[in-house]
């Protein structure tokens, strides 16, 4: 039995997309892991190693999903980007910080950062006692945005026995026997950018197997304790 695929959502309003389905971290290799050479020509041992040679980086490209975004990250709500969240909801993180600098585009807010909800029209259906773990993604790394890490309860807030807690409208009705996660990430960028653009890789899906959730499932225990 296949303990992962990915479903995509037929909403009419997120077709504009056109959005690829997840596909693995080792199609997506930075630009620079790729020219960098495994030895450089210093002198010294550790001066002639590169990140090429780390079996632990390397050995991230073995794991998890991603898709590069699929429009422009702006100021605005579309179907695919919503902005309900607010940096005030992170008080205390470099998130939250102000600035008196007048942004372009007649954007007044004092705050450094957007925080933008990302809905991807795909969602995991995983066997009982899986999870899906979202971290950044892990090949790269920017100074001027960040991919927030989280994971959600197994089929939370079914909605008509065919969607779990989104704004998207699905058609392919939920099997109690699967676990259910929807496509769905939440992101901090500076608003100097004024964009970030499309094609950038943001996001990485982990599938993560907990033997404690498994249990909880198999005895028919964990929606008895859910809130």
């Amino acid at each position: 039995m296949t303990y992962l695929t990915w479903e995509y959502c037929n909403d009419p309003k997120i077709q504009y997309l056109k959005c690829p389905q997840p596909t693995p971290m080792r199609n997506h290799m930075p630009e620079w892991f790729k020219q960098l050479k495994a030895k450089k020509d210093e002198v010294t041992f550790a001066e002639q190693q590169t990140i090429r040679n780390c079996l632990g980086f390397r050995g991230l490209a073995s794991i998890g999903y991603t898709i590069p975004l699929p429009e422009d990250l702006d100021g605005y709500d579309t179907y695919f980007s919503r902005g309900r969240v607010h940096p005030a909801m992170i008080e205390g993180t470099i998130f939250a910080n102000q600035s008196t600098i007048p942004w372009t585009g007649g954007d007044n807010s004092l705050y450094e950062y957007r925080l933008r909800i990302l809905n991807y029209p795909w969602r995991a259906k995983m066997s009982k006692g899986w999870r899906m773990l979202i971290l950044p993604y892990l090949l790269d790394w920017s100074n001027d945005w960040h991919e927030f890490a989280g994971t959600v309860d197994p089929n939370y807030d079914i909605q008509h026995e065919k969607q779990i807690g989104s704004s998207l409208e699905w058609d392919t009705p939920i099997d109690s026997e699967y676990n259910y996660y929807n496509l769905e990430t939440v992101i901090a960028y500076k608003r100097s950018l004024s964009k970030l653009k499309k094609g950038t890789l943001t996001f990485c899906a982990v599938p993560l197997f907990d033997p404690e959730l498994l249990d909880k499932q198999t005895k028919g225990m964990y929606n008895d304790n859910m809130d």
